[in-house]
């Protein structure tokens, strides 16, 4: 007897599948994000993408699943019933991918305002945030805190990148930004 596989994506009967964005936050304890998937898979929820994390004593995530409509309302009471925990369902529109994206980093000593800086820079150039992340470290000899900053930015055109790339250069000696055109 011969047992061949075949790669194949399987189809999905039944109702169409949606887009849907979860956010969460709570006390964090174990078993948070085990929850959130069993959850999921029992009201056919397909889990795309996600960012999940202990921030202080806090759970707090996003996470990005397609969804039967008709399975809404059931998943909603379920995740209501989990302990110590805030959590939000909503449908989102599928977004077409920028042309035109930026990726930054911007890594210094850490001060107030940094953040408030540079997202200044972007609104003003009609920027679009995509994805922001950032994290304090300690530089490695100093012992002084790091701040780090990662962007993921949409712009209209090629103009508004260069107008943006000279501006955060204009930030400060303090500040090392470092930045890649992304091309589609």
């Amino acid at each position: 007897m011969t047992l061949v596989l075949h790669p194949c994506r399987k189809e999905r009967k039944g109702a169409p599948m949606q887009k849907w964005i979860i956010s969460v936050i709570g006390e964090d304890y174990p078993g948070i994000t085990e929850n959130l998937a069993q959850i999921l898979q029992d009201n056919g929820a397909n889990w795309l993408d996600a960012s999940l994390r202990r921030l202080g004593d806090r759970y707090a995530g996003i996470i990005e699943l397609e969804l039967p409509e008709a399975n809404a309302q059931a998943l909603r009471r379920q995740l209501a019933e989990l302990p110590r925990l805030s959590i939000e369902l909503q449908r989102v529109a599928v977004k077409t991918q920028p042309s035109l994206q930026f990726q930054v980093e911007v890594i210094g000593n850490d001060r107030p305002g940094i953040v408030a800086a540079v997202t200044r820079i972007l609104t003003s150039n009609q920027a679009n945030i995509e994805q922001l992340e950032s994290d304090l470290d300690t530089a490695n000899h100093t012992g002084v805190p790091l701040f780090r900053l990662n962007i993921l930015l949409a712009a209209a055109d090629e103009a508004s990148l260069d107008r943006i790339e000279q501006e955060l250069f204009s930030l400060g000696d303090d500040l090392m930004v470092e930045y890649e055109r992304i091309t589609n």
